[in-house]
């Protein structure tokens, strides 16, 4: 239970280590800090990772602790090995009640070590050793209604991204296009991952480059790419999105498609109502969910092209984009009070 009895807030710690994780507690953690709680922030040095939590979470105190450089050995060794023991360093020395995570089986560990209660969100119970370490180290794990029943496993009524997707939390802007000459609805959103992390191991790299100059020229593409160096890989008259992006997920809300070689992104897409082609290589029953509802789409390569201009031509996505948003938001919860209500049950009255 929370270390300090007679209190009505909560000393907590959130620990951020992906890009998507800032988006999940973003609303979250502003939030609690409203409601008087003190959130501390901790950030793994990956890429602009840093740059962007500072950002994103203004007045808060970010701790940057561990780097991640890209390489799989960086992700075993520099971000959870030798993380574990600046993460023990810390948090033994500054003393918390509260410890928040997505999929942080590592800080988990570190907490329940110095007996801290922590809370863990995934969506990927498929990652095997991943899953039961964060079933043996958080004090609650929570997933979206995909995972089997366990001891100290419980379910939200949505897909994460919803804690920044919903109506309730984004308003899209169609000003984000005017910096890229845009037409809504006249452009594709490409997203190219890097397989630099563990997830990805085995997924082979480029995929989207292999057929990407076979698709329709005569269409804008709006190109989001994780490892720039490969940027000779893909048709010259693809426009490359500027670093940092002001509101990628506007840019996505007015494109026609979405095609991407990584997971979360093809979920955003399905969840602001463009239809959303994942192209991975990896089975996700998150990614079932919207699959059922006919937005996502999940296709091998080999026959890709022809799925592309099949949904290309389908006008009635754009046409029910909105009230299909406002169906989620009925059908599904909010998670950031999800979230919100999650932590404050470890106050002790």
């Amino acid at each position: 239970m929370a270390k300090n009895p007679g209190h009505k807030t909560l000393k907590i710690v959130i620990d951020i280590a992906h890009p998507a994780h800032i988006n999940f507690f973003k609303h979250s953690a502003s939030k609690l800090k409203t409601k008087g709680h003190e959130v501390t922030i901790l950030c793994l040095n990956r890429g602009k990772l840093p740059l962007i939590v500072q950002k994103e979470f203004p007045g808060f105190d970010v701790i940057i602790l561990g780097q991640h450089t890209g390489t799989k050995k960086s992700v075993i060794f520099d971000a959870n090995i030798k993380r574990f023991r600046l993460l023990f360093n810390y948090l033994y020395t500054n003393r918390f009640d509260l410890g928040m995570s997505v999929g942080g089986f590592n800080f988990g560990s570190v907490l329940k070590l110095l007996n801290i209660p922590n809370i863990q969100f995934d969506d990927d119970p498929e990652r095997g050793i991943n899953t039961i370490l964060e079933k043996l180290t958080a004090t609650e794990l929570f997933y979206p209604p995909i995972a089997d029943n366990f001891s100290n496993i419980h379910s939200f009524n949505a897909l994460k991204e919803w804690s920044y997707l919903s109506p309730k939390y984004f308003t899209p802007d169609p000003g984000v296009l005017e910096q890229y000459s845009l037409i809504p609805r006249e452009y594709i959103f490409v997203r190219e991952i890097s397989t630099g992390s563990l997830n990805y191991a085995k997924q082979k790299s480029n995929i989207i480059a292999s057929f990407s100059r076979m698709m329709d020229k005569n269409i804008k593409v709006l190109f989001s790419l994780e490892n720039r160096k490969k940027l000779g890989y893909y048709p010259d008259e693809w426009i490359l999105i500027r670093e940092p992006v002001s509101d990628i997920h506007s840019l996505i809300y007015y494109s026609r498609l979405v095609i991407s070689s990584g997971d979360s992104m093809a979920r955003e897409g399905s969840l602001l109502g463009v239809p959303s082609i994942y192209c991975g290589s990896r089975y996700m029953k998150a990614n079932q969910i919207m699959i059922d509802k006919n937005m996502l789409f999940h296709y091998d390569i080999e026959n890709i092209v022809p799925k592309i201009n099949e949904l290309l031509k389908n006008e009635s996505f754009q046409k029910k984009q909105e009230s299909y948003r406002l169906n989620l938001m009925e059908e599904w919860e909010d998670v950031t009070d999800f979230i919100l209500k999650s932590a404050e049950k470890y106050i002790i009255n």
